[in-house]
C-alpha cells in the first residue's frame, strides 16, 4: 500500500492486491474512493468511476462523487423529525430539505485514517447537535480490496438515540470512458417493490410493486430505452430519470444489483446487509471531470445501499434509529469479474 499526503484532503491511499489487478485510490476527505481501476475482458485496466478532476478538488464542492455520506443518507422533508416524543429540526441544504447529512455532512469532513489488513479504515467524531442530530456519534468506515471484491464496512455507536443511514455514494461507469453514457449498461435489482416520490424528489411514504413499470429490473434490462430512461412514466418524467428507493428481496450475502457492460465486458456485483438501495442515473449531472471531461447528465450510476429514506417521518418505512449501547453496521460489497 502506498500513501501520500495532500494539504487539502489529508492522506490519499494506493491499495493494490497481490492476487488482483484492480487498484483502488482513497482520500481521508468524505472517506472517499477517488479512482477505481478494473481489467476488462481482455485484461486492459481503466478507471471505472467518475469524480473530480484532481483528487485535492474533492475538498471543494461536487455531487458527492464516491463518498461517504451521513448521518442520514437521501433527503430528509422539511429538515425535520420526531423522535421519542421531541421534534428536531435540522439544517437544510437542499431548499427546505435536508439531504445528505446537512452542509456539515460526512461527505464534507477530512476524516482520520489508518492502514488495516488489505485496507484503510477511517473513522469520525459527529457531536451532539452537529446539523441537528441528536447524540455524539462516533463511525468507522473501512475498505479491504481482497482479489475481485471491494469490501464497505460502516460501523458507529451514539451517546442518544439517533436517526442513522450511511451509504457510499459511488459513480459507476463501467466503459471505463470518461464522458460515456450508461444508457446501454445493463442492470437487474432483486427488488419486488419501489417508492415514488414527491415532485420535488422527497417520500410520499409510499411503497409499489415495481410490476408493469420501469421500476421492474428483475430481469436484466438496458438502463436506457422506453422500459427506462425514455420512459413516460411520470416518476421517471419526474426525476429525468431513476432517483428512487428499490426495497430490497434479500440481504442475506446473495447479490441484490449487477450491472453489465457489454462492450467492455466488465460485470458488478452488488451484496449487502441494508434493507434498500436508491437507484440514481446522475439527472443533474453537469460538472467538471476526470481526463477534461465536462460531465452531463446519464454518465455515472450510483447503487447507494441503504436504510429506510426519511423513515422517521412516515409511519409506513421502518424506524431506523440506533440507540445507546447498540451498533450499527452496514456491509456492502462490490465484485468485478468479466464475462
Amino acid at each position: 500500500m502506498l500513501a501520500r499526503i495532500s494539504p487539502s484532503v489529508g492522506k490519499i491511499y494506493e491499495l493494490r492486491d497481490l492476487d488482483s489487478p484492480i487498484e483502488v485510490h482513497l482520500t481521508e476527505f468524505g472517506a472517499t474512493v477517488t479512482n477505481l481501476f478494473v481489467p476488462d475482458r481482455d485484461g486492459s485496466l481503466q478507471d471505472v468511476l467518475l469524480g473530480c478532476p484532481s483528487a485535492e478538488e474533492y475538498a471543494n464542492p461536487h455531487p458527492c462523487f464516491n463518498c461517504v455520506v451521513g448521518r442520514y443518507a437521501n433527503r430528509i422533508k422539511d429538515a425535520r423529525f420526531e423522535l421519542e416524543g421531541d421534534v428536531y429540526p435540522l439544517k437544510a441544504n437542499l431548499g427546505t430539505h435536508q439531504i445528505h447529512g446537512g452542509h456539515r455532512g460526512f461527505a464534507n469532513r477530512k476524516w482520520e485514517s489508518k492502514e488495516v489488513p488489505s485496507g484503510v479504515e477511517f473513522s469520525l467524531f459527529s457531536p451532539d447537535g452537529e446539523e441537528g442530530y441528536p447524540g455524539d456519534l462516533a463511525v468507522q468506515a473501512t475498505y479491504t480490496l481482497i482479489e475481485d471484491k471491494l469490501r464497505l464496512e460502516i460501523k458507529a455507536s451514539t451517546t442518544r438515540t439517533t436517526p442513522i443511514s450511511m451509504t457510499a455514494h459511488h459513480y459507476f461507469n463501467l466503459s471505463g470512458e470518461q464522458g460515456s453514457t450508461i444508457r446501454d449498461h445493463v442492470l437487474q435489482i432483486e427488488a419486488d417493490q419501489y417508492c415514488p416520490a414527491a415532485p420535488d424528489l422527497t417520500q410520499l411514504g409510499l411503497i409499489e410493486e415495481v410490476k408493469d413499470t420501469p421500476f421492474d429490473f428483475r430481469t436484466p434490462k438496458p438502463i436506457g430505452g422506453p422500459r427506462g430512461l425514455d420512459s413516460k412514466h411520470p416518476q421517471i418524467r419526474l426525476a429525468g430519470g431513476f432517483d428512487h428507493n428499490f426495497v430490497l428481496s434479500q440481504n442475506d450475502g446473495r447479490a441484490v444489483a449487477t450491472l453489465l457492460d457489454r462492450d467492455s465486458g466488465r460485470r458488478l456485483e452488488v451484496r449487502t446487509n441494508q434493507p434498500c438501495m436508491q437507484l440514481y442515473t446522475s439527472n443533474t449531472l453537469n460538472t467538471a471531470g476526470k481526463d477534461q471531461v465536462h460531465y452531463a447528465k446519464h454518465q455515472g450510476i450510483c447503487l447507494e445501499t441503504q436504510q429506510f429514506p426519511d423513515s422517521l417521518n412516515f409511519e409506513s418505512y421502518p424506524d431506523s434509529v440506533l440507540r445507546p449501547n447498540e451498533h450499527f453496521q452496514a456491509v456492502t460489497e462490490y465484485q468485478f469479474t468479466t464475462f
